[in-house]
Parts: structure tokens; C-alpha cells; sequence
């Protein structure tokens, strides 16, 4: 029996130590009530909970947190689903998301906040069939085709096109891309750059870029006006934001992860 006490008193102190920690941990929280909660889905290389400073989105929106003094936790988690159910049934003081576009938030509760924003593109693998792949910018011209998804993500233009879908997690997308099973995914370059070297580097020059891009990736961070400090959070985010752009860290940021000469200015006018 002591020993059962000396146990529960371990979890105790554990937990109430962490529950007031600013800046990432991997799961969530079910033991501590913290009232300052963000949640964040893994999504490579800008959420990320095995990358240096958790990706490239995460640093920039934990360097303004940091700067703002804005506290909480954040919990990275596998999957757009668990992020959106935390989100819905718990009051977490915000959310962090790589694709505004595929992110089903309630707008009365949600204050969406823009803080990077990419070029999206579709990509094929140079097998013998997929050399000749080519949308030229239309969605017919696929018809027939299998398209990689994401749960959640919005495929009524690619069904009205005749495209079959086919659902899995990004990381498990690129695999069966390169396995033939799907014909074709959409993603950020850096995206799929990061996993086709993590899965099979010297496979990744066989990824094709289909042109023109398929259009942009909105990513940024939700705050929840239902939580009692999620208005002023937001307010703060935003100036601090602005801080993190008029510094040059910002831009100092997306060198170090997308390389020195990406065009920084016209990616700030975008958001």
C-alpha cells in the first residue's frame, strides 16, 4: 500500500511540473488540466516532434509565443482527426495547422490566423506510365486516375473530375506513390523533398513536380474565443507576428529551412 501512495505521488508531481511548461511535447496530457493547451498535427517538415525546434511552421509560431509571453503547452499529434476532436470537445487555447483549407473549425468559436503560406503542387512517380502524366492545370485530364488524400480533405472537385481516392496519412501517401498504388499526390515541395529522403533518398529525384502548382497551402495557428484567454492571445499573436517580420527573424527562419534563396518578401505578402 505505501508503495501504491509513493507511486500516485510520483504521477502527481510529474505532471503538475509539466502542465506549466511553454513550448512542445509530443502526446497529450490526460492526467493534468492545463487551461493554456494547443494541440498541433504532425506534418513534416513544419510540425514536426523529431526535427530540430519541431519544424519550420512550429518555430515561427513558438518564437512569437516565446516573444509574447503567451504560455502553454503544445501537444504534437498524429492525425488532423485528434487534433479537430480536441478542438470540438475540449476548450484548448488554440490549435496549430498546416492547411486552413482542410481544417473543418467552427468559425464562431475559431480566430484563424495566417502565418505562412506556400505553393502547393501534384506529384507523380517516373514510372512508364507516369511520364506521361500531365494535368496541364485541369483536373479532367487525370480522369481515371487515383489521387492520394488525406481524411478530411475537401475531394468533391476530384470526384466530379472522375478521380478515384484513395486515404492514408501524408508519410504513407509518398510510400504508395512510389509503390504505384495511388497516381498522384498533392503537397508542398518541402513536404515531399523531406519525405521522399527520409523514405529512400535515392529514390527521391523519380518524384515528378506536375505543373503549373496545384494551388497554396494556407498554414497559421486557430485560436478558440471560447477559451477566457483566446481573444487576447490572438490580439498579442498577431503583434508579435508583425515583430517577428519587422526583426528579420522571420525571414532568418525560412532560410534555414527552406535554403537561402527562397524569396522571403513575396511569401510575408501572401499572409
Amino acid at each position: 500500500m505505501k508503495s501504491t501512495h509513493k507511486f500516485i505521488s510520483l504521477i502527481v508531481v510529474l505532471f503538475s511540473a509539466n502542465s506549466f511548461a511553454t513550448g512542445p511535447r509530443v502526446a497529450p496530457s490526460l492526467f493534468v488540466a492545463d487551461t493554456n493547451i494547443m494541440y498541433a498535427q504532425e506534418y513534416s517538415p513544419f510540425i514536426s516532434s523529431s526535427s530540430e525546434q519541431q519544424g519550420l511552421l512550429f518555430e515561427l509560431i513558438n518564437g512569437v509565443l516565446k516573444a509574447e509571453d503567451i504560455p502553454g503547452t503544445v501537444n504534437i499529434l498524429p492525425t488532423k482527426s485528434m487534433v479537430q476532436y480536441y478542438f470540438s470537445q475540449e476548450i484548448p487555447l488554440a490549435i496549430i495547422v498546416h492547411d486552413f483549407g482542410q481544417m473543418k473549425a467552427d468559425n464562431s468559436k475559431a480566430m484563424f490566423i495566417p502565418v505562412l503560406d506556400l505553393d502547393k503542387y501534384y506529384y507523380a512517380y517516373q514510372t512508364g506510365e507516369a511520364k506521361a502524366l500531365d494535368w496541364a492545370g485541369k483536373l479532367s485530364h487525370l480522369k481515371g486516375k487515383t489521387y492520394g488524400a488525406n481524411k478530411g480533405e475537401d475531394v468533391s472537385a476530384y470526384k466530379q473530375a472522375g478521380i478515384n481516392i484513395k486515404y492514408a496519412r501524408t508519410p504513407a501517401l509518398v510510400k504508395q506513390l512510389q509503390q504505384g498504388k495511388i497516381d498522384f499526390i498533392g503537397m508542398p515541395e518541402a513536404t515531399l523533398n523531406d519525405l521522399s529522403k527520409q523514405q529512400s533518398p535515392e529514390q527521391a529525384p523519380l518524384f515528378i513536380k506536375m505543373m503549373p502548382k496545384a494551388g497554396n497551402m494556407l498554414m497559421g495557428i486557430i485560436f478558440n474565443k471560447n477559451h477566457t484567454e483566446g481573444q487576447l492571445a490572438a490580439e498579442k499573436f498577431k503583434l508579435g507576428l508583425k515583430k517577428l517580420i519587422s526583426s528579420g527573424q522571420y525571414q532568418s527562419i525560412l532560410r534555414k529551412h527552406l535554403g537561402a534563396n527562397i524569396v522571403t518578401d513575396e511569401l510575408i505578402k501572401r499572409i
